[in-house]
């Protein structure tokens, strides 16, 4: 920064360097304006009256004249000047400058022209002179000022930088004294108050306010002392109290130590209990006085669609009602949570309904939570228990079937040999038949013939017939009755689906319907047990049964099922297909849910697909699957492995 004589000097150097150029330039105007003013209109009469002179003497003398143009030319402030009679020119002087305006003759003149007339008569003779100044200074005159203009501030620099040693002098002088006392006072080592000298009123305020500082610091000396005091004995304090602190410290050390190494504990213990209640496969809720969830598992979290951590809070009742009715929870704040169970409750959690098992039982001893509620899905063990008491009931069929079967066979049999013992007693051929006619006078020729016209042996082939067929049925049934669940073996497509077909041409209804029997693979071996695959083909004939029955295709409509066997990789598939209603596509992906139906009450359970999609995956390691026919309706494709 600049320093307050500086700024001084610097204006002042400003001022007369202002001054110096505004009393040049005002001398440049005043010069100029003499020159146009007085200088050119003198210089101008002047030359008139010489040349008025010389046509005096010489009207005639031109040369003179001419002469006395060119030489006035030639001053610097005369630019051009000529002489006209009778509107020519006669004589005429230029300085070279520029080009000339006067020309040779008057009538090309400009009527109103930058320049000096003087008109002469002599001799009766009239004379026109014109002169043309040149008003602008000559370059001496801005040399001679320029270079007086440097005189000038040379000199005045001299003196300005005199004035500036001097005033800086005199400002240093009292700052140097007062320089000297702060110095001295700075020298002091006692504790009495320092006071400045005034000498100088200028530095009055700068003076006081320096004493000023100098007792606040004396002040703040005097503080720091004390406070110097006040710390060493605080210090010492400190000393003792650190000593106590640092056996102190020790001992909490050890206290921390021990806290820490129980607090791993209990978080290991915390996460190892909350490992094992989000590992069970039941949801848990521990509930307050408020019936409120304090706690639960994941298991609870997934069931109700939220995060688990998030249901902390919320009302159990509100987020499954299904446990109001049942009296599990207790109403009020007041009321004693006892132990209850109820079993086969069905509670909807988000898209599905689940059976469960639910109790409550009380917690003792507890400030946060008063009950917990378990709820087990039984869902699979209800639908195992009702699959067993399936399973028990076919197998009563099954045993009731072997025993019709058993009882049929016997008056079975006796038809059929009876039926022969007929045929060969009316056998001609036979030697005790040809005896017991003679001795009754009796042609068995004839009365074969009598028997051939009424018919008699188509009657017994079609006793035959029927009494062969009923005993494949029986041998069918007994073969279905079995228990051979492990009990697998080879057996062609052809016979699996002829064995099926005979049973279901007396259980079922299909004369009416057109069967269509393919075969492309009918000499593929299947390892399997035979009387399982048997039922799965039935359960699907008698759906295809049932939907053709309900269904009316039109006028040229009439009901068909095709079975048909190919192979695929290293399986035998077997496609049952209709042409009647089909699946719906909402109805199509719970086909094989236990229980599900689509049929009145008592007319179905929902077991038919599910056992037989249990026995093709579970027992055969096979698939079974639904896609729409080619007829329309349903297909069905049971695949199984060709090798064991």
């Amino acid at each position: 920064m600049m320093l307050a004589r500086q700024k001084s000097m610097l204006a002042t150097v400003l001022v007369c360097s202002g001054v110096i150029l505004i009393a040049t330039l005002a001398y440049i105007i005043a010069a100029e304006r003499i020159g146009r003013e007085h200088l050119a209109p003198d210089i101008s009469t002047t030359l008139a009256n010489i040349v008025e002179a010389q046509l005096v003497a010489s009207p005639d003398g031109l040369q003179a004249v001419q002469s006395s143009l060119y030489h006035m030319a030639q001053h610097y402030q005369i630019n051009e000047a000529a002489l006209y009679s009778a509107g020519h020119r006669l004589a005429h002087g230029h300085s070279g400058d520029g080009a000339s305006q006067l020309s040779s003759l008057l009538s090309d003149l400009p009527a109103n022209g930058d320049w000096l007339e003087y008109a002469f008569i002599i001799d009766e003779r009239e004379f026109l002179l014109i002169i043309r100044n040149d008003l602008s200074l000559p370059g001496f005159f801005y040399m001679d000022t320029l270079s007086t203009s440097l005189v000038i501030v040379t000199v005045s620099a001299l003196l300005i930088f005199m004035l500036y040693m001097v005033t800086r002098q005199w400002q240093q002088t009292p700052y140097l004294h007062l320089l000297e006392d702060i110095r001295e006072a700075a020298g002091r080592t006692d504790d009495g108050r320092i006071t400045l000298k005034r000498r100088d009123p200028d530095l009055h305020p700068l003076i006081e306010a320096l004493n000023d500082l100098f007792w606040r610091r004396n002040q703040r000396t005097q503080h720091l002392k004390t406070a110097h005091q006040q710390a060493e004995r605080a210090r010492l304090r400190a000393t003792r109290l650190s000593t106590e602190t640092r056996h102190m410290n020790e001992e909490l050390a050890k206290e921390v130590s021990v806290r820490r190494s129980v607090e791993v504990q209990l978080n290991n213990t915390q996460t190892l209990l909350d490992g094992i209640l989000n590992a069970m496969p039941t949801a848990l809720f521990a509930l307050d006085s408020r019936n409120r969830i304090v706690q639960c598992n994941e298991q609870a979290g997934d069931w109700l669609n939220m995060e688990y951590s998030q249901l902390t809070g919320l009302p159990l009742i509100q987020l499954i009602p299904e446990l109001q009715p049942l009296k599990l929870i207790p109403d009020s704040a007041t009321d004693v949570a006892v132990m209850k169970k109820s079993e086969r409750v069905k509670i909807r959690f988000d898209d599905k309904n689940i059976v469960t098992d639910v109790l409550a039982y009380p917690l003792r001893d507890s400030q946060q939570a008063r009950l917990v509620i378990r709820i087990d899905d039984v869902s699979q063990r209800q639908r195992m228990e009702e699959v067993m008491v399936q399973t028990e009931k076919m197998m009563t069929v099954g045993g009731l079937a072997a025993g019709m079967a058993h009882e049929i066979n016997n008056p079975l049999g006796a038809i059929l040999q009876n039926l022969q013992n007929t045929r060969r007693r009316l056998d001609p051929e036979l030697p005790a038949n040809q005896r017991t006619a003679d001795n009754l006078n009796l042609d068995l020729n004839v009365l074969n013939t009598y028997l051939d016209e009424r018919g008699i042996p188509q009657f017994f082939d079609h006793i035959q017939n029927a009494g062969e067929r009923a005993a494949k049925i029986v041998a069918n049934m007994l073969q279905f009755s079995r228990n051979d669940h492990l009990q697998k073996r080879d057996i062609t497509v052809k016979e699996l689906i002829n064995t099926t077909l005979n049973i279901a041409h007396n259980d079922l209804s299909l004369k009416h319907i057109d069967l269509d029997i393919g075969e492309s693979a009918g000499d593929a071996q299947i390892h399997c047990v035979p009387s399982e695959i048997e039922q799965v083909l039935l359960n699907l004939l008698r759906n295809a049964q049932q939907a053709l029955d309900d269904y009316d295709g039109g006028e040229n409509w009439r009901p068909k099922v095709k079975l048909r066997a190919t192979r695929r990789d290293r399986m035998t598939c077997l496609e049952v297909e209709d042409n009647g209603p089909g699946i719906p596509a909402d109805v199509a992906p719970h086909i094989f849910e236990p229980f599900f139906t689509t049929k009145e009450v008592g007319d179905g359970t929902g077991l038919g697909l599910s056992v037989s999609y249990f026995i093709v995956t579970s027992h055969h390691q096979g698939q079974l699957s639904y896609k729409r026919a080619t007829l329309g309706g349903a297909c069905f494709a049971l695949c199984l492995p060709s090798e064991e």
